[in-house]
Formats: C-alpha cells, structure tokens, sequence
C-alpha cells in the first residue's frame, strides 16, 4: 500500500439492540450518512458504522448525530449508548463501494450515476454524476429521492428560477439543482465540513457561480429571496423555523415553492399544520418507505395560495418520476 495512504480508516460506531437497527439506520440516512450493520454475534449486540474519510470528518458525522438524537430519541425501543469513535483497517474500502453503490434513476429525468460505471442516457436525460467515497450523500435515501423528484417536476414548469438548499449537507439537492437548469444556486448548512464537502461536488459537477456557506437556519440571512427552497432536516427544526423558511420564498412573480423533507410519515400531519397555519398551500405530499415529503405553495399573504403554475396538479407532472417503490403514494392537496 502507498505510504501516503492510511492503512486505517476513521468510522463512527453505534452498538445497540437489534430491534433498533431500522430506527438508528433511518437516522442516519436522513442525516446524509450511509450506515454499514451487523450483528456481533459474539456479544449479541448491533452494530451499526459510518466510515468516514478522515478523522475530522468522523467527528462531524458523531456531532450530527448526537445533534439528532433529542428528536429521535423516543423511536428507539431501549436507550442506545452513545455512538464512539474508533478505527478499523482499510480492507480496500473503495472496491466496496464498487460492489453497493450503482447508477439508478432517481426521478423521471434525474440518474444518479458513479464514475466507475458506464451509463447510456435516455433522451431527455439528467445525470448526476457522483463519487461517494465513504459517507457522501448518495440520493438512494427516501427523502432525498421526493426532494429529487420534486424538483425535476418544478425545473419543467419554472424553468430557471432561483434555489436555495438549506442544510446541504453533502450537496447533492444543490447538484442536482444546477444541472436540472436552477440558477442561481444558493446552499447553507451550520457545520464548515459539510459547507466545503458541497463546494467540493459543485466543483466536480462544474457548477459555477453557486453560492456556500456556513450558518445555522436560525441566523442565516440571505440577502435575497429564492423562488424554490428545499430543505431536508429533521421535522422538529422544520416547525421552529416555519416563518424563516417561508421568508425566504420569492413570491414577487408569482408563488414561491417550498419543498420539506426528513419528515417520519407519523410527524408529517404536524408539520404540514404548521406551515398551512402561516399561509402556505400543501400541493403534494410524497410517501417513501417510512418517509413522507411536501411540496407547498405560498404568495406571501393568502391562506391558501393559488394552484401551481400551468394550471394544472404538480401531482401530474410527477406521475411516473420515481421507480416504482414499495410503501410509496402520493396524495394532491386541495387548491382553491
């Protein structure tokens, strides 16, 4: 092995019971982590691992999920220990993700796609080209894939029209923005490694001109409005920062678009109330595994703004944009 490579890799390690794998993996997947479990069998525990590409970027992914656990902590059915850090050999990790990760269609036009695989577009086409390394947001997670879906469906009927990704995480919605014809580009997320991860994948997408930095959603000020948000986070941080989130939508030539995801099926009735109550207008809600996403419309000051743009249901332009997925529906909300 080449001396400039460590022989080691930097992971976060979760052990916990059995039962709790699906919740801790959930977790993780909304965060942006992509989570490697087992059964010891030895000691009878879980374990459940995030590797990571270095040390520091180990401690962020322990920081987001210590950050978390507060919201989620109530769906574990025993108290977990807190997650650790520690170290185990490389074992070639990249051959790895050769084996797990390949191209999929994410949306009707969107195909997220690795480097090391060959991929015949179809026309009309958008590839997302990504290295995951060790823990890049891939787009196979639930709340990503309506996020993706969502924004194929509004690049058709907006066309270029501003975006803002709050808490980017990885960078992949800001991605996939740009490359479905948003511009401007607009991402924010509170911790720095996330904020240069996604000027990182911007820069090997060859995204120009995108706009990255780092601030927490209660204190970021943009400076400008955007006509589409997204933000994928945790329901609780969605429903505090209602108002913000709905300040910062574009409504001067027509109705913004708020896209909300990271939301479990059971918190969505909640959310949805709470941004219906500041004027917004749900127009479509997205099913996905345990996962349930929106998409609102809001004109800045009536109760329920106008249907979308085209005249007709967002739900029609999205029939058909995802593979087909078990436990997934979809539900048009009412529009005056």
């Amino acid at each position: 092995m080449s001396s400039d490579v460590p022989e080691s890799l930097s992971c976060v390690e979760w052990r916990m019971a059995e039962a709790d794998i699906p919740v801790a993996e959930e977790l993780l997947g909304a965060l942006g982590w992509v989570p490697a479990s087992w059964i010891d069998r030895v000691t009878a525990t879980a374990v459940v691992r995030v590797y990571a590409a270095s040390q520091a970027e180990a401690g962020f992914v322990l920081r987001s999920i210590l950050e978390a656990m507060p919201d989620w902590r109530t769906l574990f059915g025993s108290e977990p220990p807190a997650p650790t850090l520690t170290t185990t050999l490389r074992e070639n990790w990249a051959e790895s993700w050769k084996r797990h990760f390949h191209t999929f269609r994410a949306s009707r036009r969107t195909v997220v796609k690795p480097s090391w695989e060959r991929y015949e577009p179809e026309p009309g086409d958008v590839v997302i080209r990504i290295d995951p390394g060790m823990c890049f947001g891939t787009g196979q997670h639930a709340t990503t894939r309506a996020c993706l879906a969502f924004l194929d469906d509004l690049a058709l009927q907006l066309g270029p029209v501003s975006f803002l990704d709050a808490g980017c995480g990885s960078g992949i919605l800001s991605v996939a923005a740009a490359q479905l014809g948003f511009r401007p580009i607009t991402a924010f997320d509170h911790d720095p490694q996330a904020v240069e991860m996604t000027r990182r994948n911007l820069r090997q997408a060859g995204v120009e001109g995108a706009e990255v930095v780092c601030a927490d959603i209660a204190e970021f000020r943009p400076g400008r409005t955007f006509r589409v948000v997204a933000a994928n986070i945790l329901a609780p941080i969605l429903e505090r920062n209602r108002a913000g989130l709905l300040g910062w939508l574009d409504t001067s030539g027509g109705p913004g678009w708020l896209l909300l995801s990271g939301i479990l099926t059971e918190q969505y009735p909640a959310v949805r109330e709470a941004f219906v109550g500041l004027g917004a207008g749900e127009v479509e809600s997205l099913v996905l595994d345990e996962w349930t996403s929106g998409c609102f419309a809001f004109d800045g000051h009536r109760a329920r703004p106008p249907g979308p743009p085209c005249g007709r249901p967002l739900a029609s332009g999205l029939q058909g944009s995802l593979l087909p997925a078990p436990g997934s529906a979809r539900c048009t909300g009412a529009a005056p």
